[in-house]
């Protein structure tokens, strides 16, 4: 495997969480409020790792620099989505009308990576690389676990 398969997986399982939270819809629920959080942890071990591990390497590159410094400012629009939406005052439509402007953001964000980045990336990597970032994204994603606390939403 490399770091582009790897990133293409953790991206379909946040794909599938959103439209899992859309088919619950706006009413809230304990199963909305546990994807969601399931949702929320996974995006930010992802992001976290994927700067760390697939990011700041290609930051060296002037073929990737903008596209990966774009990448990171979307990381922050939706931290600061999921933190909006961590808010137990956030509620009913309000709530759902935030988490389609979240779902939409990673929705282009997935697109432009996969397409943009990845196409870029490759140029610019040989696959001994791609393999080793897969590895280092791996045990980034771990110490993200260990180490960074993710306030959840509280449970309906």
């Amino acid at each position: 495997m490399s770091i582009f398969t790897y990133l293409k997986e953790d991206h379909r399982e946040i794909q599938s969480l959103l439209e899992k939270i859309e088919q619950l819809g706006p009413e809230s629920s304990a199963e909305r409020d546990e994807t969601f959080n399931q949702l929320k942890s996974k995006i930010i071990l992802h992001s976290k790792a994927e700067e760390r591990a697939f990011y700041n390497p290609l930051k060296e590159s002037k073929r990737t620099k903008d596209e990966v410094e774009h990448g990171t400012e979307e990381h922050q629009e939706a931290e600061t989505l999921l933190k909006e939406l961590t808010d137990s005052s956030l509620v009913g439509s309000a709530w759902f009308q935030k988490f389609k402007t979240l779902k939409q953001a990673l929705e282009h964000h997935i697109d432009e990576e996969e397409t943009e980045i990845f196409s870029d990336a490759k140029k610019v990597m040989s696959d001994g690389e791609a393999s080793q970032m897969e590895k280092d994204m791996k045990a980034a994603k771990k110490d993200e676990e260990q180490h960074r606390n993710i306030k959840d939403r509280d449970v309906a």
